[in-house]
């Protein structure tokens, strides 16, 4: 359970990107503003993910918040927003976290330094990730065996 929610908290705090475009297929309004058809309309998911109207100290790495709890359809949207069957909620979305939620306890009983190095995440890239990627060294398992890499 924990690492699943561990998974949920990489994908909130660290999206995959900062947000998603499409275009509008009709005239509509939302919110009362106008947006026309063929208007380039973009998904903030960066800010949906640290939003503290939904989030509790929304910059705070917390799994604790998916402990037991399932996030809504449209709370958590790391990788777009809606129903992946019909809408524009990414088809994989299953797969990374079932992926995340394995790979996270193996990764966990790991032993590495991790060098100084630039770890600000910029959001006008896709996929978002730290400028110099993430460099480890020294990787052995917790029981100080050495590990390949």
């Amino acid at each position: 359970g924990y690492a699943l929610a561990f998974a949920q908290e990489v994908r909130r705090f660290y999206p995959f990107a900062p947000f998603v475009g499409g275009l509008a297929v009709t005239d509509l309004r939302w919110r009362g503003e106008r947006i026309d058809a063929g208007t380039m309309v973009l998904l903030d998911i960066y800010g949906q993910n640290h939003d503290p109207e939904l989030w509790e100290d929304p910059y705070v790495f917390s799994p604790q918040r998916f402990v037991d709890r399932e996030p809504g359809r449209d709370e958590l949207i790391p990788q777009g927003g809606g129903d992946a069957g019909t809408g524009h909620r990414c088809p994989g979305e299953d797969i990374t976290l079932a992926l995340l939620a394995t790979l996270a306890p193996r990764l966990a009983g790991l032993a590495y330094d991790v060098p100084a190095q630039d770890l600000r995440i910029p959001l006008r890239r896709i996929p978002t990730r730290p400028r110099s990627g993430f460099v480890v060294s020294g990787v052995r398992s917790s029981s100080n065996s050495s590990v390949r890499t």
